[in-house]
């Protein structure tokens, strides 16, 4: 890996609400000479992200059972339902932490070793589309590392106040993802195949 590939990229960090601004999202021109083979072969990279995309569903639904079971928790509650909240608290740590491990490898893996090959290879146009993904993985690592903190918190201090934090967190997560991988696999799909990346 260059060291003259990330350098382009030691910019601020973007604000995370500038990811849904489509606007400021740069679009790939047309390649001349991509074919239907080279978009098929691109469109690798979006079931990639349908396993990413599930794992963040099922965290999501274990999540919603830590709120329904907190719901469920008062002054009267007994002990063995305080028992299954603490079950669920360590489900979605589990969960969370290995999907968020996953991501980041993922995200680490385009920024390696997809990401170079593209800029190295593409025009001014796949230029700008990669140094805005490459922005939108560090907003992501960001927010990982902030869900790492909060679930931390959420087994150490268990409650509301932590779970609301740690829900907050993973939401946004979960919005900012999905926009970035629907924004990626469409400004991706030709340069992925016409470039013959491997992943």
């Amino acid at each position: 890996m260059s060291d003259q590939f990330w350098r382009t990229f030691e910019a601020q960090l973007m604000n995370v609400f500038d990811i849904f601004d489509e606007s400021t999202r740069p679009k790939a021109p047309p390649i001349p000479g991509a074919t239907p083979a080279h978009r098929m072969a691109g469109r690798k990279l979006a079931m990639i992200h349908g396993m990413h995309l599930a794992a963040l569903d099922e965290t999501e639904a274990m999540m919603e059972r830590v709120v329904a079971g907190e719901s469920q928790v008062g002054e009267l509650a007994t002990q063995i339902n305080s028992m299954q909240l603490m079950s669920n608290y360590r489900q979605f740590g589990n969960l969370c932490g290995r999907e968020c491990q996953f991501l980041d490898f993922h995200h680490m893996s385009e920024d390696n070793e997809i990401f170079p090959v593209i800029y190295a290879n593409g025009g001014d146009g796949l230029k700008r589309v990669i140094a805005r993904l490459t922005e939108e993985h560090l907003v992501i690592h960001e927010l990982l590392e902030s869900l790492a903190t909060n679930v931390s918190d959420l087994l150490t201090q268990p409650g509301p106040d932590t779970s609301a934090r740690t829900q907050e967190t993973f939401t946004l997560l979960s919005r900012i993802v999905r926009s970035h991988f629907d924004y990626e696999q469409a400004e991706l799909e030709e340069a992925l195949g016409f470039y013959a990346v491997p992943f």
